[in-house]
């Protein structure tokens, strides 16, 4: 049985990417956003919150129009590239978020698709798990486990391990939670982010990450989108996908508790508290 490491606080100070005087917005990190739809839109405005929120250097966002509108309204530094010229021809990214709110738009399939085989180190959730895990099941996998992350919540992960063939029940998750993602994590060659009240971090033959109980109130729409983008923000400055998806998770949860103070709070609020609990993170 693999060990099981406690994240906290003195974790997450240490490893947070912090910008110097001779850094720019490249070196900070670019990060490339394929997310959200005309069906759920709002995907995408959070994914790219959450990353710039989380001190992403530049985002690129890549999606369908009513998407692009709605990515510029509360982000207007983002960049936004059509999915057909994405897919022809990437644009510079460091890391990569794809997968959260896509839904039915072939050509943002196309641009999911050239991400995966430009094997670029990314972020995978929601509509693009199932596809990039089995890429990677079958070798697609030139960018190794350690700058790849899969973040899917138990239902999904469900669905993945569905399509690569096991047979696995909701229960059977909810009795190992540790297992089923160690066996995502294995099968995919790829690091996983389970979501839950108690995030679980994996990596391939890696020690378990286990996180904090987050509170209650984040189980929410779009919380895992802001969540992504944070993930994505720190992968693209390069600290490996176990450590990112680590120090994503625990901002993303105190995040929650400063914008809810207790209370009941919106996905959009909690990437708007990130800096302030990021700030707090590098003073102790």
């Amino acid at each position: 049985m693999t060990p099981v490491r406690r994240w906290e606080r003195a974790d997450v100070a240490a490893a947070w990417p912090v910008p110097g005087a001779a850094d720019d917005k490249y070196s900070r990190g670019v990060v490339g956003v394929i997310a959200g739809s005309e069906a759920y839109p709002g995907a995408a405005a959070l994914v790219v919150s959450g990353a710039v929120r989380a001190g992403a250097g530049m985002v690129r966002y890549v999606g369908p129009e009513r998407a692009q509108d709605l990515v510029l309204a509360h982000r207007p530094e983002a960049v936004i590239h059509h999915p057909v010229d994405v897919a022809e021809r990437l644009p510079r990214a460091q890391a990569w978020v794809v997968g959260p709110g896509v839904s039915d738009y072939p050509e943002q399939d196309a641009a999911i698709g050239a991400v995966v085989a430009e094997s670029a180190p990314m972020v995978v959730d929601a509509g693009a798990l199932e596809t990039v895990a089995r890429a990677r099941a079958a070798g697609v996998r030139a960018v190794g486990a350690e700058r790849v992350l899969l973040t899917p919540h138990a239902g999904e992960l469900v669905r993945t391990l569905e399509a690569l063939r096991h047979d696995v029940t909701a229960a059977d998750v909810e009795r190992d939670r540790v297992g089923h993602a160690r066996l995502l994590a294995e099968t995919a060659r790829a690091t996983v982010l389970l979501k839950g009240a108690v995030t679980l971090i994996v990596s391939p033959g890696g020690a378990t990450i286990e996180l904090p109980e987050a509170p209650a109130w984040l189980a929410t729409a779009g919380a895992g989108d802001v969540l992504a983008g944070i993930a994505g923000a720190l992968l693209a400055a390069d600290l490996t996908a176990d450590v990112a998806g680590a120090c994503a998770a625990w901002v993303h949860a105190r995040a929650a508790e400063r914008a809810s103070g207790g209370g009941p709070v919106a996905a959009l609020d909690v990437a708007g508290a990130a800096p302030a609990v990021v700030a707090a993170l590098l003073r102790s």
